[in-house]
């Protein structure tokens, strides 16, 4: 039988870097072969191990003793997490691994990339020195993962392996040709839109294969048959609901789908200012401060408009579903203990005071995005069940320890121990990890939102209708704003950020058991400070929660990390995940277990 053709025939390069068979030896081994797949050395790269990490690097200088000409396939890297490529060829190619999650393109002559591909959650850096590229196709899952990475940072602390975290552009510009991306059928996307002015330029890459997302998870109505017929609308769609929701940009498009799509986003961020008090999660990219709301409220004539067939799919017989008694109230809904074919749930009511509109819509988009959730870390959707729009009854799985605030009133740090507590927390970054990376923005987290359970450990919950106004939380003292991040107070910008900061105040509760702050007093009648006072120290940045010291070094290290002023030096959950689960494992070793 006949040796397979040589791929590389038809490349003018006499110096091939590739790995896989061809180096005769290992099947993830790297070599240099010519154009006729002939063996030049298997040493034009320095491969070692750095932690657990299998790293290669690819020296390839013209004057180098080890240059190359060109990248060759090195799809058989499979244990490779870190790739350094430094060479002199302008592009390449397309089977690269896909696991690696620390990407370094240094001194390149770059100029396109193609078909790369990306796994959220697992990359965790992208740096690219000296080029500019004029064609970055990516698929929309790539896509999604390299746009989710924040500015970069180093994290090399004593709790921290040294670890990259994000995206670095060094004399670098990544263009997006129109043609070219109209070439594959493309569509033109803004990358790293959200720190566009961290950036200080916008970077725009060519996303294919878009396809319109399921009618289940869509934020937003979905398009009338007559107008969702072409395939073009269905891509404007999703795209137009990324752009309001994620800060996603279309560039290149017609100007009189740039005016619709403007003019959709206005109405729709619109609405959501009205509803500003009103929703606990937004899509990540931001929103603005909202005024007063005037509820509408619902009578068996006034809920046209409101779309309760969305919910078919989750609907329940609602005479499974039996409520028994309250456990929660808050100022737009109560929770309600029950059981659903006998096994126990929590259901959650609007109040019968605050059925408007909204507010009902409010609870339906919570429930479809519940229904979008498979994480373990966050409180499961049983379903829904209504008669009317008014009776709308969302169903969630039952946790029977109650929420964190109320365990530690009750508890004290003797039997509310750190080793129980260090899993919460691993739970609740596990949880964040997760819907940062949808890209889910709770906007709400603190102790009363993370529930416990005695074989479930913890979960986050609460991503529908606000239970506080703005006004009300102010005076009350132990608001929502003890919680909130500085550039939220200041400005009212959402990201990603703000629910580490926010983390970084439940870490405080978990080791003093109080609410944060709670120990600070007014100097001047020694009562302590309310959330307006606290507000604006927190703005200032003249006042941060008390950490004891019997709170574990690395957790007070991370809670530190967490509550930074500026946003962009606080950690990803991602992050956050990586140290916690490390620090449960060597925990774990040292007692043997």
């Amino acid at each position: 039988m006949s040796a397979a053709p040589c791929p590389y025939g038809s490349m003018n390069a006499s110096r091939i870097f590739v790995a896989g068979p061809l180096c005769k030896g290992n099947v993830s081994d790297v070599c240099v072969v010519d154009s006729k797949c002939a063996l030049v050395t298997k040493n034009i790269s320095s491969v070692g191990i750095e932690g657990t990490i299998t790293m290669t690097y690819v020296n390839g200088y013209k004057t180098g003793w080890d240059s190359v000409d060109a990248i060759g396939d090195l799809s058989n890297l499979s244990t490779i997490g870190l790739l350094f490529i430094e060479t002199n060829t302008s592009n390449i190619p397309k089977t690269l691994p896909v696991n690696l999650f620390d990407w370094f393109l240094h001194k390149n002559k770059l100029q396109e990339i193609s078909n790369v591909k990306f796994k959220k959650g697992m990359l965790k850096s992208f740096v690219l020195s000296d080029a500019n590229i004029s064609h970055f196709e990516l698929d929309l899952n790539s896509f999604g993962a390299l746009d989710s990475l924040g500015p970069f940072q180093i994290l090399n602390q004593s709790f921290f392996d040294a670890q990259e975290y994000g995206f670095r552009m060094n004399i670098s510009n990544i263009t997006q040709d129109a043609q070219k991306c109209d070439a594959v059928k493309g569509v033109v996307t803004e990358l790293w839109s959200l720190h566009a002015a961290i950036n200080k330029k916008t970077y725009s890459v060519c996303v294919v294969n878009v396809t319109p997302p399921p009618a289940a998870t869509t934020l937003l109505p979905t398009p009338a048959p007559t107008v969702a017929s072409s395939s073009s609308t269905l891509w404007l769609w999703y795209f137009f609901t990324l752009s309001c929701y994620t800060g996603l940009t279309i560039v290149g498009v017609a100007i009189g789908v740039v005016i619709l799509v403007a003019a959709m986003c206005f109405f729709i961020r619109r609405r959501n200012r009205k509803r500003d008090a009103e929703f606990e999660y937004q899509r990540e990219g931001g929103k603005s401060a909202g005024g007063t709301t005037t509820t509408r409220f619902i009578t068996d004539n006034t809920a046209t408009g409101i779309d309760m067939s969305e919910l078919t799919l989750y609907r329940l017989n609602q005479q499974d579903v039996v409520p028994q008694k309250k456990i929660a109230s808050g100022a737009y809904a109560h929770v309600l203990y029950g059981t659903y074919k006998g096994t126990p749930v929590a259901i959650k009511k609007l109040l019968s005071s605050r059925v408007g509109v909204s507010e009902v819509q409010g609870l339906i988009d919570e429930i479809k995005l519940l229904a979008s959730f498979t994480s373990p870390y966050v409180v499961k959707l049983v379903g829904c069940c209504w008669d009317q729009p008014s009776d709308l009854e969302c169903v969630l799985e039952y946790m029977n320890a109650g929420d964190l605030r109320d365990n530690l009133i009750a508890r004290t740090s003797v039997d509310f121990t750190w080793n129980e507590k260090i899993h919460v927390i691993a739970a609740i970054v596990d949880a964040l990890a997760y819907l940062h990376s949808m890209p889910v923005i709770h906007r709400d987290l603190k102790s009363r939102n993370v529930l416990l359970d005695s074989v479930k450990s913890a979960k986050l919950t609460d991503f529908g209708v606000s239970k506080e106004d703005t006004q009300e939380t102010m005076t009350v003292g132990v608001g929502t704003y003890r919680w909130m991040a500085p550039e939220i107070l200041q400005v009212n910008h959402y990201s990603v950020a703000a629910d580490v900061f926010s983390f970084g105040m439940i870490l405080s509760e978990l080791d003093t058991h109080n609410i944060p702050y709670a120990d600070v007093t007014n100097p001047k009648n020694g009562k302590p400070l309310v959330d307006t006072a606290i507000m604006s120290m927190v703005i200032a940045g003249t006042i941060k929660p008390t950490f004891s010291h019997t709170m574990p070094k690395w957790v007070r290290d991370m809670a530190q990390q967490c509550i930074a002023t500026d946003p962009e030096d606080r950690p990803t959950a991602m992050m956050l995940s990586n140290v916690v689960r490390k620090q449960i494992k060597r925990e774990t070793h040292q007692l043997g277990v």
